[in-house]
């Protein structure tokens, strides 16, 4: 749950330690800091028990992915990553996903990194009759994963998944001449900056918005002493998003931090 949140992990370390006899700590001080840990852990399923419920398809991928055995299939070869469960859109941030699809009236979507298509199947439940999600990954078995599960759904006739690794499928859709109304970010953080700039510049479609997912990535964006991998990519991402004139943008504190980007000259009308 917090575990996006380098703050509730200091916290949980600082319990851990506060715990040693020989530092003598008082009661009190142990328990106003297990409070702490406690609140944020209540903020945390406040938000989840206070937003709408995710389809019965959606809950399946879900618990499936949760159920699937990654790591051994990394092990044996079957899959080119060491996938984790923690990839997977959670029903907070997928819900606000589908709120952003459907609020922007899109019609077509373009998803990178599609892992088991959950979040790739909310956004298609919201398009109308004619819309289309285009996702793309590069890993053969959880392509075929997405693919028999998304097809479980009324709306995976909605669903294209492309094959092959983004840095190759986006300059492929954009000499296609491809746009989309809304983007949605959530592959390799290492190319992070490069899937920005061709999505703005190449295949967002006039009034579209972009949404990139885990833009603090463990805090690693603004920590002085980041914990985990991918905190210069991060930085180097969020600074990419600021130099540009030409757009207007926010970062929500969403999980792990989302950026939502459009045009300035969409933002008026």
């Amino acid at each position: 749950m917090s575990h996006y949140d380098p703050v509730f992990v200091e916290i949980q370390d600082l319990r851990t330690e506060l715990n040693r006899e020989e530092l003598k700590i008082s009661d009190d001080i142990k328990e106003r800091v297990k409070n702490i840990e406690e609140l944020m852990m209540a903020r945390e399923r406040f938000c989840t028990d206070h937003t709408s419920d995710s389809s019965v398809e959606v809950q399946a991928i879900a618990k499936e992915t949760l159920d699937h055995p990654w790591k051994e299939l990394f092990q044996e070869g079957k899959i080119k990553f060491n996938m984790k469960t923690s990839m997977m859109s959670g029903n907070v941030t997928g819900c606000f996903l589908q709120f952003l699809v459907s609020s922007s009236k899109a019609k077509t979507v373009l998803e990178i990194g599609t892992f088991t298509g959950c979040s790739a199947l909310r956004m298609a439940e919201v398009l109308p009759p004619d819309g289309k999600v285009t996702t793309c990954d590069f890993d053969p078995y959880v392509v075929e994963f997405a693919r028999h599960w998304v097809d479980t759904s009324p709306h995976g006739n909605k669903i294209e998944i492309l094959l092959g690794y983004a840095k190759e499928t986006l300059p492929d859709l954009a000499k296609k001449g491809s746009k989309f109304d809304f983007i949605f970010i959530d592959a390799d953080k290492k190319r992070y900056v490069d899937y920005f700039k061709i999505c703005l510049d190449s295949l967002l479609a006039p009034g579209g918005t972009m949404a990139i997912d885990n833009a603090m990535y463990y805090g690693t964006a603004y920590a002085e002493k980041p914990r985990g991998l991918y905190g210069d990519h991060t930085r180097q991402f969020n600074e990419a998003v600021k130099q540009r004139q030409d757009i207007f943008h926010v970062l929500l504190p969403v999980r792990d931090g989302i950026m939502l980007v459009r045009r300035k000259t969409d933002m008026h009308g």
